[in-house]
């Protein structure tokens, strides 16, 4: 019996130390990405946020608003609050002006960041219903969380690049 303590007690600092790791390891992604989407929605001028490269595609605030309501659309998946004065029906057609914008994406990320966090492990495989066809799990939400933001990071980008506005963390010093 002495020899199995050790061993168990090994095992319980070990399963007790993986628990969250996902999460943790999510959260650390989804911070990296949105420190970079919050950064280029400041570097770029208020008056470049109607951009859109072409007819029928979004403008630079259409994109930063999407990006806006996605994040709570996935944190309300996870299980959070969305703030009571969030119209998540008219958010994307509500949000224009800069100001409002880089305030909402600083909320909204931490809005979904928290959820990422609060998520426990034995939740990771519950069942979430989406509006569009498939299955999707509490794990398969951070995950669509965290490839919508880099696709959109990148689109922003692109759009900056257009309006010669250099990403703050690419700028050669």
């Amino acid at each position: 019996m002495k020899k199995l303590l050790p061993v168990f007690a090994l095992f319980v600092v070990t399963h007790a130390f993986s628990q969250g790791q996902f999460q943790m390891e999510s959260v650390g992604s989804l911070t990296f990405v949105s420190g970079h989407v919050k950064q280029l929605a400041a570097a770029i001028p208020a008056e470049k946020y109607a951009y859109k490269p072409q007819d029928g595609v979004r403008s630079i605030a259409e994109v930063c608003a999407h990006i806006i309501s996605a994040n709570y659309f996935f944190g309300s998946k996870l299980g959070a609050k969305i703030p009571t004065d969030v119209k998540m029906e008219t958010i994307e057609k509500d949000l224009k002006t800069k100001d409002v914008i880089e305030k909402e994406l600083t909320r909204s990320y931490e809005v979904l960041i928290s959820a990422i966090k609060n998520t426990k492990d034995a939740s990771l495989s519950s069942k979430v219903e989406f509006p569009f066809p498939g299955e999707f799990t509490n794990m398969t939400t951070i995950l669509i969380s965290l490839g919508h933001s880099n696709e959109h990071l990148g689109q922003l980008i692109a759009y900056a690049r257009m309006n010669n506005v250099t990403p703050p963390w690419s700028e050669t010093k």
